[in-house]
């Protein structure tokens, strides 16, 4: 695989996502490297999508054997892996998916990683992993300007938080009667630059072409200072799910106490702080649904890890493409409802 522009080969097998995004996009991500840890249900989702798509170099670093419990929701191993290196038991299947991508397989556990791995990669996703390690991995992506993607699962509920420091997007659409402006959006993004052309065809159409940027917060920084206060109405205040303070919760314990098992007067107590902290009703919080989110605590569901891996797989494509806005910059998801509400802190 050489640098540069695409070979016809790989011309006529991006043909169909060539067409949707175009051909400097899938160049970009033909030279893209990324490095995602751990291989679970999210996990085995994300490498699936990402490795389809015609990335350039993937590096998978997960040090864990096969278990009984991976079959009901992981699809690259089967029964006869049980107790197997899961990247041994695995890496054939994920090659086949598509032969011209780069892969790399490494079992070294990811505390016995420096920055120098790191700096080979343009972006990192993590998935399984508790807030104190996403919070060490988020310091030093930060400190070397790598996007971050952390993703997890608690049954039925989950949740993806993005990194990206700060990425400039573009974006074209029909000029409406108002005109867009330069200036702030919201919190963390501003448009900074317009430019117009006309249709081709229909001079009487004027497209815009805007220029985005999206500024993002470390994960340390939203568990102490996530709030929605002035960034909501009071109608969308009450509709905020109870999974958004349910899981801020989780992460806090996780950050604060470790991963010991939490009980349920004191999720409710420390989830209603967070809605205090988050300016929404505590009325939101269902006992039901803490009582599910504590029996259900770090459990892959393959239908929810389907969603979830394939929502950060598109935005992943979508940055290394350099495309559309991308996420900003945490986001929920309720297997209940099926709501997976954007929340920008």
């Amino acid at each position: 695989m050489t640098e540069g522009k695409l070979s016809e080969d790989e011309i006529a097998l991006y043909d169909r996502q060539i067409r949707l995004w175009g051909m400097a996009a899938q160049a970009n991500m033909r030279s893209a490297r990324v490095l995602l840890i751990n291989l679970g249900a999210i996990g085995s989702e994300i490498s699936k999508s990402i490795v389809l798509s015609g990335i350039g170099h993937l590096t998978i670093l997960d040090g864990h054997r096969v278990t009984e419990e991976d079959l009901g929701s992981q699809f690259f191993v089967g029964s006869e892996d049980v107790g197997q290196w899961k990247l041994e038991a695995a890496k054939d299947r994920i090659q086949d998916l598509n032969p011209r991508v780069e892969l790399k397989f490494d079992k070294q556990a990811l505390h016995e990683k420096d920055e120098i791995f790191f700096q080979q990669f343009d972006l990192v996703v993590a998935t399984e992993m508790k807030a104190d390690e996403a919070i060490k991995v988020n310091k030093l992506t930060r400190k070397l300007n790598i996007p971050l993607y952390v993703a997890g699962s608690n049954g039925l509920f989950a949740y993806v938080f993005i990194d990206l420091i700060e990425f400039v997007s573009e974006d074209e659409k029909l000029r409406s009667i108002r005109p867009t402006v330069v200036g702030p959006i919201s919190s963390n993004r501003s448009i900074i630059e317009i430019t117009t052309r006309k249709d081709e065809e229909d001079e009487t159409k004027v497209y815009e072409r805007i220029k985005t940027r999206n500024s993002y917060k470390s994960l340390e920084e939203v568990l102490c200072t996530a709030t929605l206060k002035e960034k909501l109405t009071r109608r969308q205040l009450k509709r905020v799910t109870s999974i958004l303070p349910l899981t801020l919760t989780l992460l806090q314990q996780e950050l604060n106490e470790g991963s010991e098992k939490i009980g349920f007067e004191l999720l409710n107590r420390e989830a209603a702080a967070w809605c205090g902290k988050l300016g929404v009703p505590m009325a939101i919080l269902n006992d039901e649904y803490m009582q599910q989110i504590i029996n259900q605590r770090y459990i892959e569901f393959a239908p929810v890890a389907a969603i979830i891996g394939g929502t950060v797989a598109q935005d992943v494509i979508n940055i290394l493409g350099k495309r559309l806005s991308p996420l900003n910059n945490f986001i929920v998801f309720d297997g209940v409802t099926l709501d997976m509400p954007i929340f920008e802190f």
